[in-house]
């Protein structure tokens, strides 16, 4: 037709002839071919022009125009990232006018045969360590990718122009790309413009380096000004920041032929400031000079430790503090409170500042902040909470399996009693009651596969309290569980008659019935549970006493009330006692936020003067802050070598409690090993399995880590912390992020600076192998390799840091 525009098909049958003899031939054939018409008429001519050369940190004259009015864009990226993501002009006249589906239904069966779904989601999903970006907060400050963007501007057949600031720092190709529409025709164009300035400086410094951490990095300048001669003279200045200072001459002479390029080394010493370290290279000669920055990662060869002191006191305490930080993201806090909630603070920021990432440490500080969202002492907004917890949901949406359990780093296959999945399950049911709704599907699905979990029978006593857990999540959300109670009281009483009663089970499913109106039975239930230190039960990572004391407080803070009123301060204080002895982990620190919120609106205010004292060495004080408040906090000087607490008056129960919070970097590295409960250690072992403490530049290193229990029982749920050398990287081949990427360990986080392993620690010891390699010559120091347990905090070994040099 005379006015068809775009694309169309042309289809052609054959039907054999009934009659035919060739029966061989097939009784139906058929072919298609696409074809487009009337193109041009919609096509938008643009003309973009710009300087074929440029210099760096000079501004680029970009002009266009159209043939018609209509509105364009125009955009200028650097060729390089354009070839790493294949990325090519836009056709928006492509794009209208491309084929059209024929419209055939077709039906499939390859589901079928395609390998099981929740596979395919464990092998492609997202790790835990991805997310947690404080393992080594010293970021090198990069360049910008240089990319140019003009916003959308009007364009006719008059000449127009952008102008687009070329960093000083960028030699290369620029490829200039414009798209532009009218109201009939769409079109686009491109060309390239050439970035070069009169040198080209190439420097090689390491991606990282410690405090005192000596290395050489080299240098290449090619020298572009015309006309120069075979003999030209270039200067070559090297400058650095405060994190860095230069070793030897700062300056060289060299004699670069024009066209040609060469190398030389400058030596530089690491600073005892931590951040990101800056090497500024200056290239001068005939009257022209270029500058090319290079940054490194000054970070401590220590790991980022948290403490948390608390305690309560009548009138006054004194509390020493003796650790040595550096200042760089170094936290000093002091809290004093007549309420227990206080203490939610330290635990805050300890859950806050954790390093790690898995399922249940992610839950756990979002669970704290959801707890407190409402607490107007602790100054957190509902944006901020809004926004942790949409992360928390995310990233444990990519963990969910397609039958709804959440894994611990990454999907998981097959049917298990999941206590990861309960208590996902839990935060996520608080936080819709709490106005913070999880994404539907994501919850309903949870939902779905705790109602399958609490059919199974359970094989231990731990797997049971999961399933009394779950089965308290469902009665919250409606779910009629009277038949999963039954079977599950019928394990417990065949299986652990004499204890479940006064056990977390017991309590758990004292709230369920008490939901389902059985308030005889769950009355009789709640009454078996006695609060005390919890020292006879078997500990496990997901169950011990702050944690299990902690969900009995807030299961009779929802259900039994009049039991909550009942409970002593001197019998509250006592389930706090492992927040004071250090005996707390991300779960329970969750879970003991949640009781001490509940406990303290039972607590009659009237709070006293509270003062917090900074004592520094010749005996100088000075009062931080005081006040009649239920709750005070203030930060505290590096100074400061004791902090006193005190009330204007004597005050009865417990007391006050107080809470100190020191969070940073040591500024002296360990130099003994420590052995509490673990032990490890690390070798470097060169190409014949010899121990090394030098190696040529290039050359590969293998790196074994040595790890054993040190208790009768292997130890899950380690973190072992192997920070790199200055001037070494991780060999990509060896080690890789992922679960189950490297044999004996669970999970593998890959990072700039380091490599850390989860794992269970045997008590035979347990070998991880990978490789690393020397990326600069110098002498740098080794960090000690730490190993911690993730649910007890005193478990814990570290081997012993050095030394090693890189030559030629």
């Amino acid at each position: 037709p005379e006015n068809f525009e775009g694309s169309g098909y042309v289809n052609v049958a054959f039907v054999r002839a009934i009659d035919s003899k060739e029966i061989f031939v097939s009784p139906l054939s058929y072919g298609v071919v696409p074809f487009t018409s009337n193109k041009e008429k919609r096509r938008l001519k643009v003309e973009i022009n710009a300087s074929a050369t440029a210099k760096p940190g000079e501004p680029l004259h970009i002009n266009y125009k159209t043939d018609r009015p209509s509105k364009i864009v125009i955009f200028a990226v650097d060729e390089g990232i354009l070839q790493v993501t294949d990325y090519k002009t836009p056709d928006p006249l492509g794009f209208y006018f491309r084929k059209c589906m024929l419209r055939v239904d077709t039906a499939q069966i390859v589901d079928l045969i395609i390998p099981e779904f929740s596979l395919l989601r464990s092998v492609s999903a997202f790790g835990g360590g991805g997310d947690i970006q404080r393992l080594n907060p010293f970021k090198r400050v990069t360049e910008k990718p240089v990319v140019f963007w003009s916003g959308i501007v009007d364009a006719d057949g008059t000449k127009r122009e952008v102008v687009y600031e070329v960093p000083d720092y960028f030699d290369g190709t620029l490829k200039i790309m414009a798209v532009a529409i009218a109201d009939d025709a769409v079109g686009s164009s491109e060309r390239e413009a050439l970035i070069r300035g009169p040198f080209v400086i190439t420097p090689s410094v390491p991606v990282l380096a410690a405090p005192g951490d000596e290395f050489e990095a080299g240098v290449t300048v090619a020298n572009n000004v015309e006309g120069s001669g075979p003999n030209a003279e270039v200067e070559l200045r090297a400058q650095t920041n405060e994190r860095l200072s230069i070793s030897g001459d700062a300056s060289r002479t060299l004699h670069i032929a024009e066209g040609r390029e060469q190398t030389t080394i400058f030596k530089f010493r690491a600073a005892d400031k931590l951040g990101s370290g800056e090497i500024t290279f200056i290239a001068r000669g005939n009257g022209q000079q270029t500058k090319r920055r290079a940054t490194l990662s000054v970070r401590p060869p220590v790991p980022y430790m948290t403490d948390v002191r608390s305690g309560s006191f009548k009138e006054k305490i004194e509390i020493p503090v003796t650790r040595e930080m550096h200042p760089e993201f170094r936290k000093l806090d002091a809290t004093v409170s007549v309420l227990p909630l206080g203490l939610a603070r330290g635990l805050d920021a300890y859950l806050k500042d954790f390093p790690f990432g898995c399922s249940e440490q992610l839950t756990s500080g979002a669970f704290c902040r959801l707890m407190l969202a409402d607490e107007s002492d602790f100054g957190l907004s509902r944006a901020e909470i809004n926004k942790q917890l949409e992360h928390t949901f995310a990233v444990l949406a990519r963990r969910q399996n397609d039958q709804g359990a959440f894994g611990y780093w990454v999907p998981e296959t097959g049917d298990s009693i999941s206590f990861v999945s309960a208590y996902v399950m839990d935060f996520l049911s608080e936080a819709k009651a709490s106005g913070f709704a999880p994404p539907p599907e994501m919850f309903a699905s949870g939902l779905r596969s705790l109602q399958k979990m609490v059919t199974r029978d359970p094989a231990n006593f731990s797997e049971a309290r999961t399933l009394a857990y779950a089965i308290y999540i469902l009665t919250r959300e409606g779910v009629i569980t009277t038949n999963y109670i039954l079977n599950l009281r019928d394990w417990l009483d065949k299986n652990e008659k004499e204890q479940w009663q006064n056990d977390i089970a017991g309590v758990y499913l004292a709230g369920a019935l008490h939901l389902l109106l059985k308030d005889a039975d769950a009355e009789r239930l709640i009454a078996s549970y006695k609060l005390d230190n919890r020292k006879t039960i078997a500990r496990d990572d997901f169950c011990q006493p702050l944690g299990m004391n902690s969900q009995y407080i807030a299961v009779i803070a929802r259900e039994f009330p009049a039991r909550l009123r009942k409970i002593s301060a001197e019998q509250f204080q006592n389930i706090l006692k492992p927040i004071g002895d250090g005996d707390f982990n991300t779960l329970s620190s969750a879970y003991a936020v949640r009781a001490l919120k509940a406990y303290s609106r039972t607590v009659t205010q009237n709070p006293p003067e509270l003062t917090i004292t900074e004592l520094r060495k010749g005996k100088n004080e000075s009062r931080l802050t005081s006040g009649i408040k239920a709750l005070l906090r203030t930060e505290f000087s590096g100074n400061t070598t004791a902090l006193r607490f005190a009330s204007n008056r004597k005050l009865s129960g417990p007391g006050a409690f107080f809470q100190v919070v020191e969070a940073g970097f040591d500024r002296h590295a360990p130099t003994e090993s420590l052995t509490n409960g673990l032990e490890i250690y690390r070798e470097f072992l060169g190409k014949n399995n010899e121990p090394v403490t030098s190696t040529h530049l290039g050359e590969p290193i293998h790196v074994r880590l040595h790890i054993r229990s040190l208790q009768r029982q292997p130890i899950t749920n380690v973190a072992i912390i192997d920070l790199l050398p200055g001037g070494f990287e991780v060999i990509d081949s060896s080690a890789r992020t992922g679960a189950s990427a490297i044999h004996g360990a669970d999970y593998v986080d890959v990072r700039e600076d380091r490599t850390v392993f989860f794992v269970t620690a045997p008590t035979n010891t347990l070998e991880i192998d990978y490789q690393i390699k020397s990326c600069n010559r110098g002498q740098f120091i080794v960090p000690s390799v730490f190993a911690q347990s993730m649910y007890d905090r005193n478990v814990k070994g570290r081997g012993v840091g050095g030394k090693i040099t890189v030559t030629e």
